[in-house]
Formats: structure tokens, C-alpha cells, sequence
């Protein structure tokens, strides 16, 4: 029996793809009625644990992806929790934790499973919503390469590309160094779609002719559509890559590493977040950031926002 923990839209893909490549799962999540719902979906092959100990004591190999670092010290149970995978954790355990959190307290985190004699892997994921959902995710691995090829059997359902970055810690930090350029990006592609517009071109037109040139990243021609068509689910929100944003500040702070434009980006995600616009899928700061300078077809955020 395997474990999840997580069922946000990450988590719920990825423990689908598991499930439906005939794993039976133990599922767990802060959020009881995500993973009752997950459960009725797959009855013959998900069962539902009322805490992350009852998960550990069902599963041997157990996957994680949960919100920040609070999370993750709430499901271990870093505070000697009675109902925490700490206090269930043996030998047996391999536990595979695919949450961005900090590089600090994931190499925390690994030392303390250790002293249960399981092993735990970091490994973050690269990709959207529609990446996990189609398995093609890139999932990066910080610790143990031997521990890493024992899973990858199941790994290779949830990721394409499996690339193991070397100890623990690492892995998550080049995770931020990607997570923090995909802000900077978006940053820059509303000052360029800006100054277009400051010309009278209309948005949409602006929009197709930068998504059809030499700037357009992967990333960007995924996110952007977004802005003027978004999901009914945020994918990513606003709040999580402020999230992000200030453990690349924490890490870069511990280096004596100056990283300027991260920091100047993050305040106007805290901008953002003040504005009630933070639970909103990132692509939404291209209205929102073209509106607080006063573009011309900017606009505050779409109906419906809120801070949930």
C-alpha cells in the first residue's frame, strides 16, 4: 500500500495518475472533504486516513505535496504529535516529499526521519496543472540516488523527467531559482505588453504578437492565456509565489546573496495579496500589475475574486 498526503490539484493529479497505473492508495489531507471526494472517485483502491500516523502505519512508500513549511511540520508532527509521520516512521518508510518548502527545513526534516531509520527524498515538481494531470512533469531529487531508483517505478507515473540533483537541500533550491524566474518573467512581459499598449494597440493583439516572438518562454505561453481566460481552479496562486519568492529571499539572505529584482517583485506580489487579489492563479498579476500603474485596458482583478 502506498500513501498521499496533499490533495490540492498538484496532489490530486499526481495520486490519480498512481491510482489509475493500479496503486492502491492511503490518502490523507488537512482539508477532510478533498480526500472523501477522492475516495468515492476510486472506492476500490483509495482509502481515507484520518491522520498522517494511520497513513504511515498502512504504507510503506508515502508521497507528499502540501502547501509551506508549516504544513510540512504539521504532518510530521515536528512538535512530538501523537499523529504525526514521525511517530509512525521505521525502516520500512521511504517518504518522498514533493512540497516547495525551505531548503533549511527540509534538510531538517531529512535528519529527523533518519533518526526513525526511514529515508526521505525532496523532490520537487517543474510543470502546470496539466503537466501532473498528463504525467509530464520534471521532478528534481535531492538525497539518496540509490533510495531515488528503488521508487522510481512509481515516480515514472506522476514525471517524464526524474533528475536527481544531488543532497538534500539542493534540489528545492534550484526549484526556487526556477519558481523565482517565472515571476520576473511575468513581471517583465506586463512593463514590455505596457509600453505596447501605451501606443493604443489592444491588449489581445499585443498579447498574440509577444507570445509569437523570441521572449515567449514555455512558461510564459502557458501562463498568459491565463490572465484573459483563467481556470476555475486557480493553478498556482499569487500567495503561494510570494511564498516562494520570500524562501529564495531566506535562502539567498543566508548566502550573503543579493538577488535585486526578486525583491522588488515580491513586494509588489505583497501588494497584490493586500489587495485582496492573492488567491487569484498568478497569471492574474498581468491585470492586476497593468491596473496599479494605470494601463490603459488594465483592470483590478476579474469578478470574483477574494481572499478566500
Amino acid at each position: 500500500m502506498y500513501g498521499m498526503i496533499g490533495l490540492g490539484m498538484m496532489g490530486r493529479a499526481m495520486a490519480t495518475r498512481l491510482v489509475e497505473a493500479g496503486y492502491d492508495l492511503v490518502v490523507y489531507n488537512r482539508t477532510l472533504s478533498k480526500v472523501e471526494r477522492f475516495a468515492k472517485q476510486y472506492p476500490a483502491h483509495v482509502q481515507v486516513a484520518s491522520s498522517p500516523r494511520e497513513l504511515a502505519e498502512k504504507s510503506q512508500w508515502i508521497f507528499s505535496v502540501v502547501t509551506d513549511d508549516l504544513a510540512i511540520e504539521q504532518i510530521a508532527g515536528t512538535g512530538h504529535d501523537d499523529h504525526g509521520l514521525l511517530s509512525a516512521l521505521g525502516p520500512q518508510h521511504i517518504w518522498v516529499d514533493s512540497s516547495t518548502i525551505s531548503p533549511r527545513l527540509s534538510r531538517k526534516m531529512s535528519d529527523m526521519v533518519a533518526q526513525t531509520g526511514a529515508v526521505r527524498l525532496e523532490a520537487p515538481v517543474s510543470g502546470s496543472v496539466d503537466a501532473a494531470r498528463a504525467g509530464t512533469l520534471l521532478m528534481f531529487i535531492g538525497g539518496s540516488q540509490d533510495v531515488m531508483e528503488q521508487v522510481r517505478p512509481a515516480l515514472d507515473h506522476m514525471a517524464a523527467r526524474i533528475e536527481w540533483v544531488g543532497e538534500v537541500g539542493q534540489a528545492l533550491a534550484l526549484k526556487l531559482g526556477m519558481n523565482l524566474n517565472l515571476a520576473l518573467q511575468i513581471e517583465g512581459f506586463v512593463e514590455g505588453m505596457m509600453i505596447a499598449e501605451s501606443a493604443g494597440l489592444p491588449r489581445e493583439k499585443v498579447i498574440h504578437f509577444m507570445l509569437n516572438s523570441v521572449i515567449a518562454s514555455p512558461a510564459l505561453k502557458y501562463r498568459v492565456p491565463l490572465s484573459q481566460n483563467p481556470p476555475d481552479e486557480p493553478w498556482f496562486t499569487i500567495k503561494l509565489m510570494l511564498k516562494d519568492l520570500n524562501l529564495a529571499l531566506e535562502q539567498a539572505n543566508q548566502h550573503a546573496t543579493a538577488i535585486p529584482l526578486t525583491s522588488m517583485t515580491a513586494d509588489l506580489l505583497r501588494l497584490a495579496v493586500r489587495h485582496r487579489v492573492g488567491d487569484e492563479d498568478l497569471a492574474e498579476l498581468i491585470n492586476y500589475m497593468s491596473a496599479l500603474v494605470g494601463s490603459p485596458e488594465g483592470h483590478m482583478v476579474r469578478k470574483g475574486g477574494n481572499d478566500k
